[in-house]
């Protein structure tokens, strides 16, 4: 049997296009599936890569962070003695006066005792914790009396000595009068600050 030119041509068409149909059902679109399931998949790990680079960032930061707050501690902390340390707090205190050559009158300090609730204003509470109710801080506070006598660039000289000195002192009343110029009496209420003992 022959064909015509005109129906060779139509077959061919006709062949051509069965051809492509069935590549576009049987290879191509199983493969643009493929495709898009493989971008979602990328994309879902794309998310899941920044998240993770995210929360390494943040890591850093935290680390670093604790590493400042551990440094603050125990910069802290030297200057908290133990409360065994107070006679040689008071020793200093005592070579602190007599380098600056004012006469100390009166070295008086009072008991230890847990610093007051009013001292650490804004501090909110633990998680877990009323919050009406806060821990007690780890450190004890005790009174310290103190009077001396001197000139008057003398007692500045000791004044900024305490300011300098190497534990926290919190002066807490000031008077200061001219017992006979150029002497000068003054008279200085402050707390300190110490670590208890452990037991």
């Amino acid at each position: 049997m022959r064909f015509s030119g005109r129906e060779r041509l139509l077959l061919s068409v006709l062949v051509t296009l069965a051809i492509l149909a069935a590549f576009y059902f049987l290879a191509y679109t199983p493969l643009a599936a493929r495709r898009a399931q493989l971008s979602a998949v990328l994309q879902q790990r794309q998310g899941r890569l920044a998240e993770m680079q995210q929360v390494a960032a943040q890591r850093q930061a935290l680390e670093q962070e604790y590493a400042a707050r551990q440094q603050r501690i125990q910069a802290i902390e030297a200057k908290l003695p133990p409360a065994r340390e107070i006679p040689t707090l008071l020793r200093q205190m005592q070579a602190v006066a007599a380098e600056s050559q004012v006469t100390l009158t009166l070295l008086r300090p009072g008991p230890l005792e847990a610093p007051q609730a009013g001292q650490q204003p804004g501090a909110a509470a633990p998680a877990g914790q009323p919050a009406g109710q806060q821990a007690a801080p780890p450190y004890r506070q005790f009174r310290l009396e103190l009077g001396f006598e001197g000139s008057y660039d003398r007692v500045v000289t000791f004044l900024r000595r305490l300011e300098n000195f190497p534990r926290f002192i919190a002066m807490t009343q000031f008077t200061l009068a001219v017992q006979e110029l150029p002497t000068l009496r003054l008279a200085v209420t402050s707390n300190t600050f110490v670590l208890p003992e452990e037991r």
